[in-house]
């Protein structure tokens, strides 16, 4: 993406960006559909429903918030930076740049976590080792 906006005067923008979307779309497309499956992976058939409802809301929220939070650091370090007469393009790239590694740095924590946080480890759950209780029945 960074090559194609620099080549963007000569061949026009949208045809610069077109091939880094493209397979950004397609890596998207796949790491959604994985991440959905890990995420209802083991997941009691009486459960599934609040399970897909807790990773769409998930979803929602986090891209609603990281684009708020990163929006926010890449315009404070621009506008600092033009505050000082740094030329725009300079000031710009700083911004992007200060946002791309609070993005970088937020991903790791939440590698962390959700390696921690995973049952992957072959440990059996409660309802593996029948601790689950019956549901009582309704009259």
């Amino acid at each position: 993406m960074a090559r194609a906006t620099l080549s963007a005067p000569r061949i026009g923008r949208s045809a610069a960006l077109r091939p880094g979307l493209l397979v950004g779309s397609l890596g998207l497309g796949a790491a959604f559909v994985a991440v959905t499956t890990a995420a209802n992976a083991n997941v009691p058939p009486g459960q599934a429903g609040l399970a897909a409802a807790l990773l769409n809301a998930s979803q929602q929220l986090g891209g609603a918030l990281g684009l708020a939070i990163f929006s926010a650091v890449a315009t404070s370090r621009t506008s600092g930076l033009l505050a000082d007469r740094t030329p725009v393009r300079e000031a710009m790239t700083s911004g992007f740049s200060r946002a791309l590694l609070a993005c970088a740095l937020f991903l790791a924590a939440a590698a962390v976590v959700a390696l921690r946080a995973a049952n992957t480890r072959g440990e059996a759950s409660e309802v593996e080792l029948g601790t689950e209780r019956e549901p009582a029945p309704v009259s």
